[in-house]
């Protein structure tokens, strides 16, 4: 009874994962029709395709779109470098073009990999033990390809807040992008807990490694909840970080203005 209640919420828990990405998708397609804001079309596809590639998940009950599952699982990375480009470097030098052929190489071969021996991270059908190593060679391509992503991401994140916190603009702005530089960071943390799943088959929902599961879970959750309140950051919460803010008048800028007067604030104080 208590193990059939841990995967209820286990699959609770997914679903608000889900739910929140997918929040986050529209609210950015909607913004970026509004504003013609278009860097922010690979942030959309990362947040549509990591909600809806967990569909595509289990071999057992779709084998033959398990293609699927792993293309979409290999773009994810991807869509978050060229969205850090478009966003941070758009007329700046930066590794992006390093990124890029690293992780279209890296996830070209766990791609390879992942289709050849059906592959899962954590593992969820038996390997061949004369496989296993390719089962190591897969968390080593994954952790890479994470940490080219999220971490330039939040390292570049964090790096643009800190050049911006001094300017005359409000505090919310400011925000958001700390708030991304510091989740993206934080998650990739959650790359480590992969480590410690067996080699072997063994059963998910059992102790320790359903305790995995939820840590992992845990993080992915921090990391969409922060993403939310980033880009759908409510009013009341902009009120909060405005609240010793100054203004003689007040206005609601969309995104186009905001970097806008962004730039100009940085370009002014250079």
């Amino acid at each position: 009874m208590l193990l059939q209640m841990v995967v209820i919420v286990n699959y609770m828990f997914q679903l608000v994962w889900i739910a929140l990405q997918l929040i986050v998708a529209i609210f950015l397609s909607v913004k970026m029709i509004k504003t013609k804001t278009y860097n922010l079309l690979p942030l959309i596809l990362f947040f549509f395709t990591n909600s809806v590639r967990i569909l595509f998940s289990q071999p057992s009950l779709f084998p033959a779109l398990t293609i699927i599952y792993l293309i979409l699982n290999d773009l994810l990375a991807i869509w978050l470098v060229i969205f850090a480009k478009l966003t941070f470097f758009k007329y700046k030098k930066s590794s992006f073009k390093i990124l890029i052929i690293i992780l279209i190489t890296n996830n070209g071969i766990d791609y390879i990999i992942r289709l050849i021996f059906q592959i899962t991270i954590p593992l969820t059908i038996y390997l061949d033990e004369s496989f296993v190593t390719y089962y190591f060679v897969v968390l080593i391509l994954f952790s890479i390809s994470f940490l080219c992503s999220h971490l330039w991401l939040g390292i570049t994140a964090i790096k643009y807040y800190n050049s911006i916190k001094s300017l005359n603009i409000e505090p919310w702005i400011k925000r958001r992008y700390q708030i991304i530089g510091l989740s993206s960071i934080l998650y990739i943390f959650s790359i480590f807990i992969y480590y410690l799943f067996p080699s072997r088959v063994i059963d998910y929902f059992a102790f320790p490694y359903l305790i995995y599961g939820f840590i992992i879970l845990g993080f992915t959750i921090f990391y969409s909840l922060c993403a939310f309140i980033a880009w759908v950051m409510p009013k009341s919460l902009k009120k909060f970080f405005n609240k010793d803010f100054k203004r003689p008048v007040e206005k609601e800028y969309d995104e186009n203005e905001l970097m806008e007067l962004i730039n100009k604030e940085l370009n002014v104080n250079k």
